[in-house]
């Protein structure tokens, strides 16, 4: 997988698994999507399909454009559905959460997160025996998240904000009471938590993402990812970024099955 960007000003992930190629959120112009996977060496029209976790800007922005141009199927719920433009609703799949399914050769589950726009979901991704969990945009740690994305080898974690630096501040209190409700973002502390639930010894990579540019900072964020992370010393951490890609590659065969 390979992070193409991760903010509040765009977020795309793009997933490989086999011949499949899985775009999580189009939240950049699609002039800048599309120059982004040249840049990895990857065609933007081999691109599978799009996932869309849910309907905000920053996940949704490229998403129409993209699909227009590529002929690309787009998966996401009936909500999200609603929020894109008429000429693609066609290319749409439209998916049920919790509700496992094939795309290529991945297979996908819908993970019902709790946000402020409405079926918004992360993702759960199948290819043979490796499981990839990705969960960004949720204000608590409530529903099935903690038991759907148990034995990932590769997470994906919102680590948005660090509450002392949020409170302290200057963003107006409204934007404060929205990224602090239990419909808003996740802070260091709470991500936290919910990756000590989810690591095990065959976790491999972590990636840090959605993460605030005024109201965190990369080092507290790899400590707060570090602490839940003191009994599995070989799990690797990144911190995603806005602007600049990150890779984690997995190969052959996880070093035990997998049981879920």
């Amino acid at each position: 997988m390979t992070v193409l960007a991760a903010g509040s000003l765009g977020n795309a992930v793009l997933v490989t698994g086999g011949r499949t190629r899985l775009l999580v959120d189009a939240g950049l112009p699609a002039d800048e999507l599309e120059q982004r996977l040249v840049a990895q060496g990857i065609r933007p029209g081999d691109v599978t399909a799009l996932f869309l976790t849910h309907r905000h800007k920053d996940h949704v922005r490229g998403a129409t454009d993209f699909a227009r141009r590529h002929r690309s199927r787009i998966l996401c719920t009936r909500r999200t559905a609603r929020s894109l433009g008429s000429e693609v609703q066609r290319r749409i799949r439209r998916i049920e959460p919790l509700a496992p399914f094939a795309t290529g050769d991945l297979v996908l589950r819908g993970v019902p997160l709790v946000h402020d726009a409405p079926e918004t979901v992360g993702l759960l991704v199948e290819h043979g025996p490796w499981r990839y969990g990705h969960a960004t945009d949720l204000g608590c740690t409530d529903g099935p998240i903690a038991e759907l994305l148990t034995c990932c080898h590769v997470l994906l974690l919102e680590f948005n904000h660090d509450r002392t630096l949020l409170c302290a501040g200057s963003d107006p209190p409204h934007l404060k009471r929205r990224i602090l409700a239990r419909t808003g973002h996740l802070a260091n502390d709470d991500a936290a938590r919910l990756l000590s639930r989810l690591a095990h010894p065959r976790l491999e990579y972590v990636v840090c993402a959605h993460v605030s540019r005024r109201n965190n900072r990369p080092d507290l964020v790899r400590s707060a990812a570090a602490r839940a992370l003191a009994h599995w010393p070989r799990t690797r951490v990144g911190v995603a970024t806005q602007d600049v890609p990150l890779t984690v590659e997995v190969d052959g065969a996880p070093a035990a099955p997998v049981r879920v």
